[in-house]
């Protein structure tokens, strides 16, 4: 994954959590991400750390 889309990603998240910033997006994620063990979060991260 290249450093831009990484960048973009983060921008992102920033711009999520600043709209609804009264729903607490990040906890409830993180808990959908323990519970369900969806496939497509490992891969994310296996392309995160992949070396470039």
């Amino acid at each position: 994954m290249s450093q831009g889309k990484i960048w973009a990603i983060a921008a992102a998240i920033i711009l999520v959590d600043l709209a609804v910033f009264m729903v607490p997006i990040v906890p409830i994620v993180a808990a959908y991400i323990l519970i369900a063990r969806p496939p497509w979060f490992k891969t994310f991260i296996d392309d995160v750390y992949k070396s470039s």
